[in-house]
C-alpha cells in the first residue's frame, strides 16, 4: 500500500485497517507511536536505524525510508 497520511490522521487510518504488522524505524517518537498502534490491535516491529540504513536507495525522506523497512527480513 502506498498512501501518504498526515501524522494527525495516522491513528484514524490505522484503526480502519484489518489487524496487521506495522514496522517502523526506531527513532525519537517511535516508541510512543508503537504503543498507540498496539492499542488498536496491530502488532508493531521496531527496527534499529542501523539495519534500515543498509537498504536505503536514495536520500533521507520519509517515503524513501518506508520501502526498505517493508522489506526488512
Amino acid at each position: 500500500m502506498r498512501k501518504q497520511v498526515a501524522r494527525r490522521q495516522l491513528l484514524g487510518f490505522l484503526a480502519n485497517l484489518p489487524r496487521c504488522l506495522a514496522a517502523m524505524e526506531a527513532r525519537a517518537s517511535a516508541h510512543y507511536w508503537a504503543r498507540e498502534i498496539e492499542k488498536l490491535g496491530h502488532q508493531v516491529l521496531l527496527i534499529a536505524p542501523r539495519f534500515v540504513r543498509l537498504y536505503f536507495k536514495a536520500n533521507k525522506k520519509d517515503a524513501c525510508d518506508a520501502e526498505p523497512i517493508c522489506f526488512h527480513p
